[in-house]
């Protein structure tokens, strides 16, 4: 079950990326190439060091805008939200007003983290009922999971989620509406999409804005009507575009249409089933030498992909496991470049690390870190804090043999109220983010 992982560290990434296709057959979709965004602490330091946000206030709403892409660093914890705070406010301290508009957008992260805490596996369906009445069927169809829909900005959205495994925040919104309101297809069959390409794929974010979207967790459905996106992708899409618009018409006729009837208008548009996915192979086993014997553990998630995690900075002598969730990958499996990112990460960080027991294993977290401490004679285990479930399952479950220690993860502000809409959770943290008032307020995009 352990990988004998110490002679990858020296390989190149293609090298690399071989021997992870070998490793996790059935885990991933698609042909095993990365994609065009490198994983792991140095990049990740890079990039933010270099990131210029002088003219994020202003663009930041168009697709060529200037933002920081930091997001995949951030959802696998490879940098913390504290930490690209601090930066900002480090490099613009003399001019704080020029990244309160930064700040504030990087706070929905934080409110989309405390959204996941409070309602765990629950965000995972229906947080409000719909402010609408439109029937919302189950399953993609099939020119949507080939991005073939003949409508050139939903088509070009979907190959650069596919190749790329990033989207800009309006395209996100964009083809959430499309799929939802226009399509009638559930949310949840587009954050699970979502999920498995994109980089930042997650729980919190993901999950919140597809609700968000749809109106339940907000207080009225998004939609975006032509105008809109042509004026954010600067013409992009619709400058070529030679198909009848469904997104042409007025926003007040565009809510008639979406709204006023039990079916989508396109509802019933390319409603047959998609290709199955290729049958699965075992994975490749290789088994790591008889570790050294250490008093504890540190569990390392796919959330906490720094060496200067709390977790991993208090405990430089115990044995760290990285464990890829096999049961889980096989049921939903990511594109490969989101597992080449999330390797990246981790083979970065153990070099990094001083600990002298390394180990990543394919399999269940809570059966291997058990496995690997009772190996190396540990009774207590470390974890970072992290509000997906699936980390707070396997905490539940470790604790039922070790010690275990929880190390708060960062966080912007502290708000002990259910978080139900970003507006008052600002008005409430705003200072604690920036650290004065802000003059005045805004929304959600």
């Amino acid at each position: 079950m352990n990988w004998n992982w110490s002679p990858v560290l020296d390989l190149a990434p293609a090298d690399r990326d071989r021997f992870l296709a070998d490793a996790l057959p059935g885990s991933y979709t698609g042909e095993p190439t990365r994609g065009p965004i490198p994983g792991g602490r140095p990049a990740a330091l890079a990039a933010l060091r270099n990131y210029d946000l002088s003219d994020y206030g202003r663009s930041r709403n168009f697709t060529g805008g200037a933002v920081s892409r930091l997001s995949p660093y951030l959802r696998h914890g490879v940098l913390s939200i504290t930490e690209v705070r601090d930066a900002i406010k480090t490099r613009y301290g003399s001019e704080p007003a020029r990244s309160e508009e930064f700040l504030r957008q990087l706070a929905w992260r934080d409110f989309f983290d405390k959204v996941l805490d409070w309602h765990g596996r629950g965000l995972q369906d229906d947080l409000e009922q719909a402010k609408h009445a439109v029937q919302r069927l189950r399953g993609l169809p099939a020119d949507i999971a080939n991005g073939a829909t003949g409508l050139p900005c939903m088509d070009g959205i979907l190959h650069q989620l596919f190749d790329d495994g990033y989207l800009h925040n309006h395209q996100r919104l964009w083809f959430a509406a499309y799929l939802c309101h226009f399509r009638g297809i559930s949310w949840k069959d587009g954050a699970r999409l979502f999920t498995q390409y994109l980089y930042d794929g997650d729980i919190a974010s993901n999950y919140s804005s597809w609700q968000w979207v749809e109106s339940t967790f907000a207080s009225k459905p998004y939609y975006m009507n032509q105008e809109n996106i042509a004026r954010f992708s600067n013409n992009v899409y619709c400058a070529s575009c030679r198909v009848v618009c469904p997104f042409r018409e007025s926003y007040e006729d565009l809510q008639v249409k979406l709204f006023d009837t039990r079916r989508a208008p396109l509802q019933m548009v390319g409603r047959h089933e998609a290709p199955k996915p290729p049958a699965l192979r075992d994975p490749v086993r290789t088994t790591a030498p008889e570790p050294a014997k250490s008093a504890s553990v540190v569990w390392v998630h796919d959330g906490m992909l720094s060496p200067d995690n709390a977790a991993l900075k208090a405990n430089p002598d115990a044995a760290v496991v990285f464990a890829f969730d096999e049961r889980s990958l096989r049921r939903e499996p990511w594109a490969f470049h989101r597992l080449a990112f999330v390797f990246d990460g981790v083979v970065e960080m153990m070099r990094a690390l001083p600990n002298p027991v390394k180990v990543v294993t394919i399999g269940d977290p809570a059966t291997d870190v058990a496995a690997v401490a009772k190996q190396v004679g540990a009774n207590a285990v470390h974890i970072s804090d992290h509000a997906n479930p699936s980390v707070r399952e396997t905490a539940a479950a470790l604790r039922r043999t070790f010690a275990v220690t929880d190390y708060p993860r960062p966080m912007l502000a502290e708000y002990t109220e259910e978080p139900r809409r970003f507006s008052r959770y600002w008005d409430k943290c705003a200072s604690q983010v920036l650290g004065y008032a802000p003059k005045g307020k805004k929304s959600h995009s």
